[in-house]
């Protein structure tokens, strides 16, 4: 089978660049013929250069983007989405049912996010994975040399859950030392978190690190434990990526993070309330959860007090997400649609 593949960008810091580099390069191991493509090759060459480049709808073009980047393809087109909130924006809508054969999501969170939004057009789930390869497992007996430190993703607004791990940070290490708290986002990606960094009375145990980076697994290697109870995730590629390399997980039981949460995560945030979308949050729509901060101060404080334990159950999550969530069989699952609608 040969199909085409397209992305609106493949960058490496990007979550659908890296889902869509991912997929291509795990069906291709498993014998997919692909022809790779952005949507500015079709939207700004002509269609004559597009023939040179070899680029034929005839056969299936999954596209992996959100909806409003979505082109008018000629041809059969399944699009690979995802949302965060349980509703999607009316123009989603409307772009899934006019330009789209079938919407292909990472977990069953999506899919009744988008059947319940409106879209009529068939709906499969489509998990996503991990490489073993990109995030390999780190052996840790007990905690690393220096202080314990507990990292967090402040991208995407409040979304990561960072302001829930900044909150309990405080009340499970009031008055603690060795402990700190490493609070990792991108250039232009949080104004807030900008302005606590700058202030000249905020607490020392507590660094703002604001950078892009090329390996997520170099930012993951830095803590003895990832605090990321998301409010919401299509997916959730950064705690299973962690999770990979045995890094302990706190992780919200929600949206995306619930497919295999009890294989993979070593701390579950099981408490918490759904709560509407604030209008500031960025094409994310309907409720989200909010995490209860005593209950992540409450794992926070159960990893330092037993870093040997929560390692042992972080090495076990590892070998969990090798033998199910590996992009190899989210390969596999795709190519059996594939069999089966193609």
């Amino acid at each position: 089978m040969h199909i085409n593949w397209m992305n609106y960008r493949f960058w490496n810091y990007d979550g659908y660049g890296r889902f869509g580099r991912y997929f291509v390069r795990a069906l291709a191991r498993q014998g997919l013929r692909i022809t790779p493509m952005l949507v500015d090759q079709f939207t700004e060459v002509p269609g004559w250069m597009r023939r040179m480049a070899g680029l034929d709808f005839s056969r299936i073009t999954i596209t992996c983007m959100p909806p409003h980047c979505l082109p008018a393809l000629p041809g059969r087109v399944w699009l690979m989405t995802m949302c965060e909130g349980t509703r999607i924006h009316k123009e989603w809508i409307r772009m899934c049912n006019e330009k789209a054969e079938r919407v292909l999501v990472p977990c069953e969170h999506n899919a009744e996010a988008f059947k319940a939004s409106g879209v009529r057009i068939p709906i499969h789930v489509v998990p996503g994975g991990t490489s073993p390869s990109d995030f390999p497992l780190v052996h840790r007996n007990g905690r690393r040399q220096g202080s314990y430190t507990f990292l967090a993703l402040g991208d995407r607004g409040s979304r990561k859950g960072w302001v829930a791990v900044w909150q309990a940070f405080f009340k499970a290490f009031e008055a603690v030392d060795d402990v700190r708290l490493l609070i990792k986002y991108r250039p232009g990606g949080n104004d807030l978190l900008d302005t606590i960094a700058g202030a000249a009375n905020r607490d020392p145990r507590i660094t703002f690190w604001r950078n892009s980076v090329d390996n997520p697994a170099d930012v993951y290697l830095l803590a003895d434990c990832f605090a990321i109870p998301s409010k919401s995730e299509g997916w959730g590629m950064p705690h299973r990526e962690a999770a990979m390399m045995g890094i302990p997980v706190i992780a919200t039981r929600y949206s995306g993070l619930a497919d295999g949460i009890d294989g993979w995560a070593t701390r579950i945030i099981d408490d918490f309330k759904l709560s509407p979308v604030p209008s500031t949050a960025q094409f994310v729509f309907g409720e989200w959860a909010e995490p209860d901060e005593d209950a992540v101060a409450e794992a926070m404080r159960w990893c330092y007090d037993h870093p040997a334990e929560a390692n042992a159950r972080a090495a076990r999550c590892a070998q969990w997400l090798r033998e199910y969530q590996t992009w190899d069989q989210a390969a596999a699952n795709l190519i059996e649609l594939l069999g089966r609608y193609g």
